[in-house]
């Protein structure tokens, strides 16, 4: 009999806290390793001058509409998954298995039209991209894009894993693909002068090694594999994959757009006042990735015990993340008040733009305290099928408080009153995402049992 992750982790019937621990602790590491990829290569590009810089940050917003159209698929997928697993669907888990990795392959598909040189450098043209930078975009995003195929295989591979209760073995792939690319970055760059290509290229084959990683272990493990397949009803899987992960990708995509928004409001008191709060933004990223990691590990236990029909399971669920995530955002906020002025400097940044930086992340910190709220809407959400629930919550916390508020700050305090647009956006953000968790969870707790009530002979624990 092959040993399977599931039978050494139940989420049906062991200890709420032991199986969210299980599974929160490496999706808090791989969340950090999959954001390590860029801030590698940030580092290493930065080495070779300003133009490659600038070249490598014109296609962030490339590498970043990408990920997002992954993570739609791979959230979508991995919740359906789970949904019918603990419904024992074992047909239906198959064929989203094989149905999510060709939708994801058809979803970065038009971007493979970046490989033709002129269409690619009209597209950064079109970005603004001049002379110098223009000729050094090609070789960086040729090798970029083939890596979002590679990049694809693993998002769909990490979905059956942490459907089947396993974060893991995607932690593992992403540590040893970050391994890989950390290695073969200053090797190809400067050893083989193949400069800013040289990257992306190592990108790549660190994708690719974590592809391969992930192939040998879901088959060691009798687990469905990603696969090409063109099976009958595959359109209707994919509208039900859609149907979850585009709540996913559009909340994924509006947060560069909030952050751009506030760039340009910060513009307006100089370009020191923009690099502050990008040098913040980063840091506090890289602070709430954990977090993030704890609500991906949410998300497929939501669902395992929403096809359960357990609600005991579902509440305690909600109460232990939110005990767990304020346990853990406390020492971050913590860290970042008391450690800004070491925090600052690994991006070499003097004079005006240090002081501003280390004056945000010590505001920008006090707004952690709020987040649990969001990121405990956003795992249950997605869990029990209702991903519009965070997606309301994302936008009235970048585009309905945070822009408006960091102009009317700016207004009455100027650039201390835009890093203050910050804290004040999340604490109201999060008082609403409070009030709609708790009226997600009544919903819920209706509807069970209302099925319950219709269908005497379903099991639905309460």
């Amino acid at each position: 009999m092959k040993n399977t992750p599931s039978r050494q982790l139940d989420m049906g019937s062991d200890p709420v806290l032991k199986v969210l621990l299980a599974m929160a602790i490496p999706a808090m590491l791989s969340m950090f390793f999959q954001n390590l990829y860029e801030f590698i290569d940030t580092m290493f590009i930065s080495w070779l001058g300003a133009v490659p810089l600038a070249a490598q940050s014109l296609s962030m917003p490339l590498f970043y509409l990408a990920l997002s159209l992954g993570k739609g698929v791979q959230v979508g997928t991995a919740t359906l998954m789970s949904q019918g697993r603990g419904q024992d669907k074992k047909e239906e888990v198959t064929a989203l298995t094989e149905a999510s990795l060709p939708l994801l392959f058809l979803c970065v598909s038009p971007l493979l039209l970046l490989l033709i040189p002129n269409m690619c450098k009209g597209f950064y043209y079109l970005l603004g991209a001049r002379g110098a930078v223009l000729q050094e975009v090609y070789p960086y995003t040729l090798w970029l894009v083939l890596s979002f195929l590679m990049m694809a295989y693993v998002m769909v591979a990490e979905a059956i894993s942490m459907s089947h209760g396993d974060t893991k073995t995607p932690m593992k792939a992403m540590l040893l693909g970050n391994a890989v690319n950390l290695t073969l970055d200053p090797i190809l760059m400067f050893a083989c002068e193949w400069g800013i290509a040289g990257a992306s290229i190592a990108t790549l084959v660190g994708q690719t090694v974590s592809a391969f990683f992930l192939y040998a272990r879901l088959k060691r493990f009798g687990l469905p594999l990603p696969a090409v397949c063109l099976r009958k009803g595959l359109l209707a899987y994919w509208r039900k994959i859609t149907g979850l992960g585009v709540f996913v990708t559009l909340s994924q995509l509006i947060s560069p757009l909030g952050l751009s928004l506030v760039n340009g409001v910060l513009a307006t008191f100089g370009p020191d006042a923009v690099g502050a709060w990008n040098i913040m933004a980063k840091l506090e990223m890289m602070g709430l990735l954990p977090l993030y990691g704890m609500a991906g590990a949410l998300i497929p236990f939501m669902a395992f015990n929403y096809g359960r029909g357990n609600w005991n399971r579902i509440q305690s669920g909600v109460r232990f993340f939110l005990l767990g995530t304020t346990l853990t955002v406390i020492p971050i906020m913590i860290v970042l008040i008391l450690g800004a002025s070491w925090l600052v400097l690994p991006f070499r940044s003097g004079g005006q733009v240090a002081e501003l930086a280390k004056h945000a992340i010590r505001i920008a910190a006090l707004a952690h305290i709020m987040a649990p709220f969001e990121l405990a809407l956003l795992g249950t959400a997605q869990g029990l099928k209702r991903p519009w629930y965070p997606l309301i919550a994302s936008v009235t916390r970048l585009l309905v408080f945070r822009y408006p508020l960091a102009m009317l700050f700016a207004s009455c305090w100027g650039i201390t009153g835009v890093y203050w647009s910050q804290p004040a956006a999340v604490a109201m953000s999060g008082l609403i995402a409070g009030f709609l968790l708790w009226q997600l969870l009544k919903r819920i707790k209706a509807e069970m049992q209302a099925k319950l009530s219709d269908t005497p002979d379903t099991v639905i624990s309460f």
